[in-house]
């Protein structure tokens, strides 16, 4: 009886161990593509944004990086909200500010 307790309790813990991992791995990758979908919505968002800053001043915001631009667009109100990390974006303007790029990573 001790012995069929026993391996009943570590099966019990064996299982477990394998069950609480696989959901936490699946939390991972659920974290990681809501991260994914947010900075691309926020790529949207801010896409439109820049366009309405320049119908207003006839160039795209002359910033030194995405978080300069994303800070002007905020000020200017051309946005809300700033995305919680700034650090994924890339921004750069060309053409004396008549074109740019801007992606997130």
């Amino acid at each position: 009886m001790n012995t069929t307790l026993l391996q009943m309790l570590i099966t019990s813990l064996i299982g477990g161990t394998i069950m609480v991992n696989g959901v936490l791995l699946k939390a991972d990758d659920l974290i990681a593509s809501a991260k994914s979908a947010t900075n691309t919505a926020n790529v949207h968002q801010i896409d439109t944004a820049l366009e309405l800053y320049y119908s207003d001043h006839n160039a795209y915001p002359q910033a030194a990086d995405a978080s300069g631009m994303i800070d002007e667009l905020y000020d200017d109100g051309y946005i809300r909200s700033k995305p919680l990390d700034e650090t994924v974006f890339k921004y750069s303007t060309k053409a004396n500010g008549q074109d740019y790029t801007f992606t997130a990573q």
